[in-house]
């Protein structure tokens, strides 16, 4: 038990185990903010399965994602393709999101940012022309008086029946003043060229064997929307006029024998804003790769392209469109690109918050361990302070008994070889606190009974 005595540094104690409080604390915190760091912003790791809704068998929008999964399986994710009635139940699916879907091919003027805000765009893929034709031998440069007719305007889910009321409301034409027909496709051109239809409108790719049949038919014409496409395209900005160049389905047979310009959406790859971003880039690249091929109706590298439409681009676009796929991905295979992408999220913050605290723990530990060995002159002092004091009546002095105590306590420290020189000079202060003590008053002396203090 060591004597009683003024113990200025008490309150950091002498154990070099409470010493280490003064490191570990800081260290702890950081960590603690670093562990907080990873769980609220470590990105997980990306799906190894997403769900794409497609059209029906054989359409183009099946093909297109047929190959999407095709390039993603060369990465390791298994894309499961969902067979659709169309472009309109691909975004019905998007935007409820009763069932798993993660990404479509969704046409322009089928939905609204406002009732689906969830999702977002990778940008536009190519146009879709829509074909209108109408049975008789008269050509047509616009829409034709369509009051009481019967239209064939695109079966349920299809997408094509929103873009055609709206096409034809522009006109001044409403629903009561026509038949309307829900079916598309081979139904729809079948209707027409046996009369039970008078109008025909299709979304269909240029190379389609149904284009053709009603191409080559007499009684069916292709309307050409030349006079006045670009008002159209003012009006309904999800429609803009291409131009289907003569004999371009049949150069043989010079099919059509003029040019004819015709409206066409734009198909937009859409996804859940909740997608995994190294998945959203796989995706923009597939769509590089598949839609970047010119056409009848767009030049070589055209599409994919961002262009602000009714959902918003997805961050990931914007940088993708901007500076390419990420660096990474560039040189690395897709999984360690990723794995790499993700680490660094975390080594970042790390970095940021150890590299100012490894500049602090050295002179940290440095201040430590001198606190160990500097405390004792605060009670080396308070030796000398009291030996210069006059005792009181009835006052011992123990001085030798502390000065021993504190000497075997200093024999005691064992620190680093780089603060050996300061325990040895501590030493011999406290030998020359000793032979002050010595030269002195004994160790223990009291003054006699009577004498004055002062």
């Amino acid at each position: 038990m060591p004597p009683k005595s003024f113990r200025p540094f008490a309150w950091i104690g002498a154990s070099p185990r409470r010493g280490w409080i003064l490191i570990a604390i800081p260290l702890t915190v950081s960590l603690l903010a670093l562990a907080w760091i990873a769980t609220h912003y470590l990105k997980p790791a990306p799906p190894k399965r997403i769900v794409f809704a497609a059209g029906p068998e054989g359409g183009a929008y099946r093909a297109f994602a047929e190959r999407y999964a095709a390039i993603l399986a060369r990465h390791g994710i298994t894309v499961e393709i969902r067979t659709t009635a169309g472009a309109r139940e691909n975004y019905r699916l998007l935007k409820d999101g009763k069932e798993p879907v993660d990404a479509a091919l969704v046409r322009g003027g089928i939905g609204a940012a406002e009732e689906s805000p969830h999702l977002v765009s990778l940008g536009v893929v190519g146009y879709e022309a829509l074909w209108v034709f109408c049975r008789g031998p008269v050509v047509l440069d616009d829409l034709p008086s369509l009051q009481g007719k019967a239209l064939a305007i695109g079966a349920k889910g299809a997408g094509t029946r929103k873009l055609v009321r709206t096409l034809l409301e522009a006109n001044g034409i409403d629903e009561r003043d026509f038949k309307a027909l829900e079916i598309g496709g081979v139904e729809a051109a079948e209707a027409l060229l046996e009369g039970r239809a008078d109008c025909a409108f299709l979304f269909e790719p240029p190379e389609a064997g149904v284009l053709k049949a009603l191409i080559y038919s007499p009684d069916a014409q292709l309307v050409d929307f030349r006079r006045r496409a670009d008002a159209y395209g003012k009006l309904i900005p999800a429609l803009h006029k291409v131009v289907l160049p003569e004999g371009a389905n049949d150069l043989e047979s010079n099919r059509p024998d003029r040019p004819i310009t015709l409206l066409a959406a734009q198909t937009q790859l859409v996804a859940t804003e909740g997608l995994h971003s190294a998945v959203k880039m796989l995706l923009l690249q597939a769509a590089t790769e598949v839609h970047a091929d010119a056409d009848l109706f767009s030049g070589e590298h055209e599409f994919p392209a961002q262009r602000a439409f009714e959902f918003p681009i997805a961050d990931e676009a914007r940088r993708y469109y901007t500076s390419g796929p990420p660096f990474l991905q560039r040189y690395l295979p897709f999984w360690l690109a990723n794995l790499v992408d993700r680490a660094l999220v975390f080594l970042i913050p790390v970095v940021a918050i150890l590299f100012p605290l490894l500049r602090i723990l050295p002179p940290l530990y440095a201040w430590n361990v001198r606190r160990r060995i500097y405390r004792w002159y605060g009670e080396l002092m308070f030796i000398e302070n009291e030996m210069r004091r006059t005792l009181t009546r009835g006052e011992t002095r123990n001085f030798g008994d502390r000065l021993d105590w504190i000497e075997r306590e200093v024999n005691e420290l064992h620190p680093p070889l780089a603060f050996a020189n300061q325990v040895y000079a501590l030493r011999q202060h406290i030998d020359f606190v000793q032979e002050r003590l010595a030269a002195g008053a004994p160790a223990e002396t009291a003054l006699p009974e009577g004498t004055a203090s002062g």
